[in-house]
């Protein structure tokens, strides 16, 4: 495996006008194309690519089920979605439609102030189950290749109620994205001392969708089966797909574009530390219900 230590870094200020920002094949001076583990300047681990870490039968058990989340699109991606967040008719603000799911565990966030499994992953869940197969192979990935940060992790998942931690791994949550560039942006809401693991399926030909990292100056061009542990704290994006989709003004496909990037992000989120037992969840989303109706009828 090629080991690179990163000498410089480009600067905060110059690194500003790509941020939320699909990034362009002039900004990567380096293309992984081989195992590579990178080292940031100070020494700590940027990233550990491993092509080929998904074996080709676990890829055909496993896509059809990545694939039935297609068409999941969301407006709360933020800089992610490459767009800029404009204003809704409430309070909240909106990003441009991606098709992006998450998958596995949550916690308590705006008015659901308890934790709970995802839409569908209550709806679906031996569907579910049936990629467990493909996050604990990941995990393996993971413990064997950044080993101290796979601890931590564990450490804290093992601390965490089994109802929300997929069997076998430290993950508690699963994003799945299909088909589209990330815009620059750093992770939020996964544990700091752990490690950000991303897989990615892909079919038909195309170029671009390169994962980079660009204060770096550091890319790669993932491929079907390829794993990247990585610092997700760290300002990452894509480069646009060539050819390039046609898109709805707001974001959704608007016909199918012959091909398909599907990225799988294993994690942990801080905050499921402090769920209760399921039990406890239910009981509390009860009483959350409770008080509200309670409140709308004046009692």
């Amino acid at each position: 495996m090629l080991e690179m230590r990163i000498r410089n870094q480009m600067s905060d200020e110059a690194l500003a006008p790509k941020i939320g920002k699909i990034l362009q094949p002039s900004d990567v001076d380096v293309m992984l194309t081989g195992p590579s583990r990178v080292l940031k300047p100070d020494g700590s681990p940027l990233a550990v690519y491993l092509p080929g870490a998904i074996s080709p039968e676990l890829r055909e058990e496993i896509v059809p089920t990545l694939q039935v989340l297609k068409g999941s699109y969301t407006n709360n991606r933020g800089l992610a979605s490459g767009s800029e967040r404009v204003q809704g008719a409430s309070q909240r603000s909106y990003a441009r439609q991606v098709d992006s799911a998450i998958v596995g565990s949550f916690e308590a966030t705006g008015p659901k102030q308890y934790c709970r499994l995802t839409a569908w992953t209550g709806r679906e869940t031996e569907k579910y189950r049936g990629l467990y197969p493909l996050f604990r192979r990941i995990a393996a990935v993971f413990h064997e290749h950044v080993p101290d940060r796979f601890a931590a992790q564990a450490k804290l998942a093992g601390e965490t109620d089994t109802f929300w931690v997929v069997p076998g791994t430290p993950f508690t949550t699963i994003t799945v994205n299909n088909t589209y560039p990330t815009g620059v942006h750093t992770d939020k809401g996964d544990l700091d001392a752990g490690f950000s693991t991303l897989a990615v399926f892909r079919k038909g030909e195309f170029k671009g969708g390169h994962l980079c990292f660009p204060q770096y100056r550091i890319g790669v061009d993932m491929q079907d089966g390829d794993v990247i542990l990585m610092d997700a704290h760290e300002w990452h994006g894509n480069t646009q797909f060539d050819p390039e989709p046609e898109r709805k003004p707001h974001g959704q496909l608007a016909s199918d574009p012959g091909f398909e990037r599907i990225s799988v992000v294993c994690y942990y989120r801080t905050k499921m530390a402090s769920c209760g037992s399921a039990k406890d969840e239910i009981e509390r989303r009860r009483l959350l219900t409770e008080q509200r109706a309670q409140a709308l009828v004046g009692e």
